[in-house]
């Protein structure tokens, strides 16, 4: 649909203009939770991130710029990451926590939320094969 190019465009520069941050605040998903508990159930700022996975997390969020860029027909989804199941799993939650948490307006556009939702989750999804 050509009325998604600009959205899937917004969400990869919002990735990458905040490439560093978004990785490790994504790791929270395989690190501990914070101490401090809030009412909110997906609020955690105190959440300590498993910088364990940083390059691989970082190589699946390329992955994902990428996809939103050209389409998920012309990416590899399974880039080269010699995984063990728990790391994937691991991942996945990484990738299902920063899925959950993009903000609207807070982050990007609703269009745009929703591309980038709807990567992670193709990126999620192909990580399990």
């Amino acid at each position: 649909d050509p009325g998604e190019e600009p959205a899937r465009h917004e969400a990869a520069f919002k990735l990458v203009r905040n490439h560093e941050a978004v990785v490790k605040f994504a790791l929270r998903g395989a690190g501990q939770p914070g101490a401090k508990r809030f009412q909110a159930p997906l609020a955690d700022p105190y959440a300590v991130p498993n910088l364990k996975y940083l390059s691989e997390m970082d190589q699946l969020l390329r992955t994902v710029v990428a996809a939103l860029l050209v389409g998920v027909h012309n990416i590899n989804p399974n880039p080269n990451l010699s995984l063990s199941q728990d790391d994937k799993k691991n991942l996945i939650a990484c990738v299902t926590y920063l899925r959950d948490r993009i903000g609207v307006p807070r982050d990007m556009s609703y269009p745009a939320a929703r591309q980038l939702r709807a990567h992670l989750n193709w990126i999620a999804d192909n990580l399990l094969t």
